[in-house]
């Protein structure tokens, strides 16, 4: 049963008396001032409260009556807003990679960026609304978005997807009851073209400007490397764009002297790549102006669909290093080190032009310590 009791306080030896308080263990209410000194009103709460303990023990689930008990003690101002719990787009947003990171399930800036994408594109077709504000009539404008600034379906696809895993979330995190709608993947064709053959590539380079030497540099020093488009111009003091950083100096092994390029890749990993004298022209004229790797992959591009290459892509010429190394070899364990992947099954899949007419060696890889 609920009772009062008057709130006091010792002050310089007297007590004072204040306004009586009310006590529910019933409803795990530990004490809420009744904001009343007249000890008649205050019994009078009590004996409302002990009538909705009766209510609430025949009828359990028919209210909040927690909520009631405030009510009438005329102190719902002590209820919290749970509105105020709901964070907005933003803040959802901070808090899902905030979480992510922390239990490990997310670990490259890439992946992070991604997220902030998504978030920075619901806010600007949105605004910064509340998650629960989100309703089944924002689908159009989003799609219309990404349709309206986006060429790549795949692009549209991985910035619907990291919305869609927010929304989800939500959901797990009970801001919202459930998804306000969903945006299907939009179906693309399996590339089976990427193999730039070494006379399609110099066709390429003679179409890029002459007046930018430094370009067909990126792309030939790229193309008999087999460097990552972010791995190639940015240096480790350079923090601007992000990048994947690389060197080069001058080795010798049993006799032989070489340039090795040590390349700082995805994830943090160190490897060591051979590059042939004869580039080192190209290198020197490629690291003499800097520029940000999205504006010579865009010249690439461009060159591309001047020679009626329009499928290319800047990426096509890694896949190109991997495809014409295997032209001299049936190893796909030697291709999977010169690519640096993490797992041969990625190998296999930059070689799947049908020109190649690769046979896959192996099938599956398991490593025995």
């Amino acid at each position: 049963m609920a009772y009062i009791k008057q709130n006091s306080k010792s002050v310089n030896g007297t007590m004072k008396y204040y306004n009586y308080s009310l006590v529910s263990t019933h409803f795990g209410i530990p004490k809420f001032s009744l904001q009343t000194t007249d000890k008649r009103i205050a019994n009078r709460f009590k004996h409302k409260v002990n009538e909705l303990e009766k209510q609430s023990k025949f009828y359990p689930d028919a209210m909040d009556w927690t909520y009631e008990v405030y009510k009438v003690c005329g102190r719902e101002d002590l209820l919290p807003d749970y509105n105020t719990l709901i964070p907005t787009i933003s803040e959802g947003f901070k808090e899902l990679i905030d979480t992510k990171q922390m239990y490990g399930t997310i670990t490259s800036q890439s992946t992070i960026d991604c997220y902030l994408l998504a978030s920075r594109l619901m806010i600007e077709i949105l605004n910064d609304l509340k998650v629960n504000q989100i309703v089944k009539s924002h689908k159009v404008k989003i799609e219309s978005y990404l349709h309206r600034h986006y060429d790549n379906k795949n692009t549209i696809n991985i910035r619907s997807r990291n919305i869609m895993q927010f929304l989800t979330w939500c959901v797990d995190m009970e801001y919202i009851n459930k998804l306000p709608f969903k945006i299907p993947q939009i179906k693309v064709e399996h590339r089976t073209k990427t193999w730039i053959k070494p006379e399609v590539f110099n066709t390429i380079l003679d179409a890029i400007d002459d007046d930018k030497p430094e370009y067909k540099a990126y792309c030939e020093v790229a193309y008999h490397t087999g460097l990552r488009l972010r791995e190639i111009g940015v240096y480790p003091n350079d923090k601007q764009y992000r990048g994947l950083f690389h060197s080069l100096r001058r080795v010798q092994t049993n006799g032989v002297k070489y340039y090795q390029i040590k390349v700082k890749g995805k994830n943090g990993k160190v490897e060591k790549i051979i590059l042939p004298d004869e580039l080192k022209p190209a290198y020197d004229k490629m690291i003499s102006v800097r520029h940000h790797p999205c504006t010579y992959s865009k010249k690439f591009k461009d060159a591309c669909i001047k020679v009626g290459q329009p499928h290319l892509r800047f990426h096509d010429i890694r896949h190109s290093f991997c495809q014409n190394q295997s032209l001299g070899t049936t190893d796909a364990l030697l291709l999977q080190l010169k690519m640096r992947h993490s797992s041969l099954s990625t190998t296999q899949n930059y070689l799947n032009d049908t020109q190649l007419k690769w046979t896959k060696q192996v099938e599956s890889l398991k490593v025995i310590a």
